[in-house]
C-alpha cells in the first residue's frame, strides 16, 4: 500500500519536473535570459548573420563570437558594432539594432580584394551601349572584319565569345566604329547614327539585334516619328512604375536632374550629375528615366536625386527614406542585381555599398572609361570599358572584373 502511494507521489513529480524542463525550454527557445545578479528573467535578442562567401568571422563589439551563417542568441536588446571579417576579402561593419524577442538578419556581401580581371573583346568596342533590359551590349569594331555587334550578357565558361555576335557589317559608307547606339524600350530594336565631327548626323540606320549580318537600312525620314513612339512607351512604363512612390518622392525629384543612367542612356553634356559626355556623344535622343526615379531590380527601392543634387534611396517596402554619402567625382551609379546594394562608379576606382549607404567597398582601382561600368544580372562580375594595360592608342575593350 505505502509502495502504491509512493508511485503515485513519484509520478507527480515526475509530471511536474517534465513540464517545468518544457517551460524552461519554451522561455529558452524565445530568448528568455535568467539574471542571476538580479535575480530576474530578462528578454534578449538574437541575430542571424550570413555572409556571401560563407565561413567569416563575426565579431560583436570587437570580440570574436562566430562564424557566419549562423545565429547569435542571448544579446541583450541594445546596439552592438557588428564587423565580418574573412582574410582576403573586403570587410562588412556596421551598428546593429538588437531587439528582445526579435531576430535581427545580417546578409553582408563580402568582394575579393584582389578581384581576376579578364578580357571580353579583344578587337576593341567602341561606344559599348547596354539595352534598357540589361541583357546585351551593342558595340562598334573598326575593319574590313568590323561592324555592329552584340554581346549577350549571359552566364557560362566562355559565354560571352560563344555568343557574340555580328548584326551588321561595315561599308564602304559605314564604320560602326564610328557609330552611336540607341536602344529601343523593347531592348530588340536599335539605331546605329553616325555623327560628324560638328555633331551632325550623316545616318540612322535600324538594327535588329537578333538578326546576323543584316541588311543596313536608313530611316532618318522616319525617326522623329520613331522617338516618338519609343519615348512615349518608356514614358508609360516608367509612369506605372511611379505609381509604386509616395508623393513627396516623386515631388522632391522635379526640377531635379534624374537619377545617374544606366550606360545605355547618351547623356546630354549638360547633365553634370550624369555620365560625363565623350566626343562620340550627342545630346540624347531618348530619356530613359523620365520621373527622375530610378527602381532597384525588385522594385521595392527608388534612388534619385533630389533638387539639392543630393542621391537618395527611399525603400518602398519599409517606407525609409536612406540619404546616401556626397561623392567626389562621380561618373554613375546603378543598382546591383540583388537589389541590397549600389555600384558606384567615381574616378578611377569603383565600389559597391549597401543601399542605405553604409559599407562602400571599393573592388576596383584603376583606369575605365566613359563610366561605363555596370553589374552583371547575376551578380558574379562587373563589366567595364578600358584599355587596362594595352598600349597607348589602342582601343578599348570590355573586361569583367569577377566578384566571387
Amino acid at each position: 500500500m505505502n509502495l502504491a502511494k509512493h508511485r503515485e507521489t513519484y509520478y507527480a513529480i515526475v509530471i511536474v519536473l517534465l513540464a517545468l524542463f518544457a517551460l524552461a525550454a519554451i522561455f529558452y527557445a524565445r530568448g528568455f535570459k535568467p539574471n542571476f545578479r538580479t535575480g530576474r528573467i530578462t528578454h534578449t535578442g538574437l541575430i542571424v548573420a550570413d555572409s556571401i562567401p560563407t565561413g567569416a568571422q563575426v565579431f560583436i563589439d570587437d570580440r570574436l563570437t562566430s562564424a557566419t551563417n549562423t545565429n547569435i542568441a542571448f544579446l541583450e536588446p541594445k546596439t552592438y558594432k557588428v564587423k565580418i571579417a574573412k582574410d582576403g576579402y573586403t570587410t562588412w561593419e556596421k551598428e546593429i539594432d538588437v531587439k528582445a524577442d526579435l531576430a535581427t538578419e545580417i546578409n553582408a556581401l563580402l568582394f575579393p580584394l584582389a578581384p581576376q580581371i579578364s578580357p571580353l573583346t579583344t578587337t576593341g568596342a567602341n561606344s559599348p551601349t547596354l539595352s534598357p533590359d540589361g541583357g546585351k551590349i551593342v558595340y562598334g569594331v573598326s575593319g574590313i572584319n568590323g561592324g555592329a555587334y552584340i554581346l549577350p550578357v549571359a552566364d557560362g565558361l566562355l559565354a560571352f565569345r560563344q555568343s557574340t555576335k555580328l548584326i551588321a557589317r561595315n561599308t564602304t559608307a559605314f564604320d560602326f566604329s564610328t557609330a552611336q547606339f540607341v536602344w529601343g524600350p523593347d531592348s530588340k530594336q536599335l539605331i546605329a547614327r553616325f555623327p560628324k565631327n560638328d555633331g551632325t548626323v550623316t545616318a540612322n540606320l535600324m538594327l535588329d539585334s537578333d538578326t546576323s549580318d543584316q541588311p543596313l537600312r536608313d530611316v532618318t525620314a522616319s525617326l522623329t516619328a520613331t522617338i516618338s513612339d519609343w519615348q512615349q512607351q518608356i514614358n508609360t512604363s516608367a509612369q506605372t512604375l511611379a505609381v509604386l512612390a509616395p508623393d513627396e518622392i516623386k515631388s522632391a525629384t522635379q526640377a531635379a536632374t534624374p537619377a545617374s543612367p544606366s550606360p545605355s542612356a547618351q547623356p546630354s553634356p549638360a547633365a553634370s550629375n550624369q555620365l560625363p559626355a565623350t566626343s562620340y556623344q550627342l545630346p540624347s535622343l531618348i530619356n530613359y528615366y523620365p520621373t527622375g526615379l530610378t527602381f532597384s531590380p525588385d522594385e521595392e527601392k527608388v534612388l534619385y536625386i533630389d533638387k539639392n543634387g543630393k542621391h537618395h534611396v527611399y525603400d518602398v517596402k519599409a517606407k525609409k527614406q536612406y540619404t546616401l554619402p556626397d561623392f567626389s567625382d562621380l561618373e554613375n551609379i546603378t543598382w546591383f542585381p540583388d537589389s541590397a546594394h549600389l555600384v558606384v562608379a567615381q574616378k578611377n576606382q569603383i565600389s559597391i555599398m549597401e543601399s542605405d549607404g553604409a559599407n562602400k567597398m571599393a573592388v576596383y582601382s584603376g583606369k575605365f572609361d566613359y563610366g561605363f561600368v555596370f553589374a552583371h544580372p547575376s551578380g558574379s562580375k562587373l563589366i567595364i570599358l578600358t584599355t587596362l594595360t594595352q598600349s597607348e592608342g589602342t582601343p578599348d575593350n570590355l573586361y569583367a572584373i569577377n566578384l566571387k
